[in-house]
């Protein structure tokens, strides 16, 4: 084998063994969080200074023989590909390079930050004869009276209710992945117009619910400032819907399906 070849294979060996080590720190990653997933913190009352004593059966570590290991799935869809080159090699800073045959392939998933579009709405006014008035149309996604719009403030919501982080917290995400200043008030101020715009839509899943040919009824225990509620879901297999109350009685099911509803009502309750 002469030279060049010589210094082929060690070429591929060395990009072979960069790839290996990428994946054992992949892995070893992939580890670390399967063992902080598993991992409870002792319970045990501090105050107490009796040493149990050990299981005579103690589990077995690990999981079960056979078990399969958690992968991240190959992605279907590939956005953009890089080329990935060298004119000469980072750890000498030579040039005379030869381009092996073999390709080496890392596909690696990331996010794309998006900007602030700031839109200024030029609304044209028009006089309507007929009603005698002076009309201004709505643009596309404009919320009219609002300085910050519907993706915005849609987004905001998904992270306080969806994702459960406080109002000051999503103040401070929006201000520093987006820098979008929004005060943790204003965060609350959408929410509240949120249920606003949110009512015809619930009221029309509950006509649905009222419709269906069975409801299943159920309520918890549910603290609003400290003062204890009762939190009612009625639900389908479709249609889910919840009310707070301070009655945990037989006139909530009234008020909420009605005392003539034909179907059938499911319940622990009755």
């Amino acid at each position: 084998m002469n030279r060049n070849a010589l210094e082929k294979l060690v070429f591929e060996l060395q990009k072979e063994n960069e790839t290996l080590r990428e994946e054992n720190t992949y892995l070893k990653f992939e580890l670390e969080e399967l063992k902080s997933k598993r991992y409870k913190p002792n319970k045990k009352d501090p105050l107490d200074d009796t040493i149990a004593s050990p299981s005579s059966h103690p589990k077995k570590r690990g999981g079960l023989f056979g078990h399969i290991g958690w992968f991240r799935k190959k992605p279907r869809k590939i956005d953009r590909i890089e080329e990935v080159k060298l004119d000469k090699y980072p750890e000498c800073g030579s040039k005379d390079l030869t381009e092996c045959k073999k390709i080496h392939e890392h596909i690696q998933e990331d996010i794309i930050l998006v900007k602030v579009e700031t839109i200024l709405y030029r609304k044209h006014s028009y006089y309507c004869k007929k009603c005698k008035r002076v009309i201004l149309p709505k643009g596309k996604d404009e919320i009219p009276g609002s300085h910050i719009g519907p993706r915005a403030k849609a987004f905001a919501a998904f992270l306080r209710y969806a994702i459960k982080i406080s109002g000051r917290d999503v103040s401070k995400l929006f201000q520093r992945a987006f820098n979008l200043k929004i005060a943790a008030s204003s965060i609350s101020g959408f929410m509240d117009q949120l249920k606003i715009e949110a009512i015809p839509i619930y009221n029309k899943l509950l006509s649905s619910l009222k419709e269906s040919s069975f409801i299943h009824a159920d309520e918890t225990g549910w603290k609003i400032n400290g003062f204890n509620h009762w939190l009612w879901k009625f639900s389908n297999k479709k249609i889910c819907i919840s009310h707070i109350d301070k009655s945990r009685g037989q006139n909530v099911v009234d008020k909420m399906i009605g005392s003539k509803y034909k179907g059938v009502l499911i319940s622990d309750f009755l």
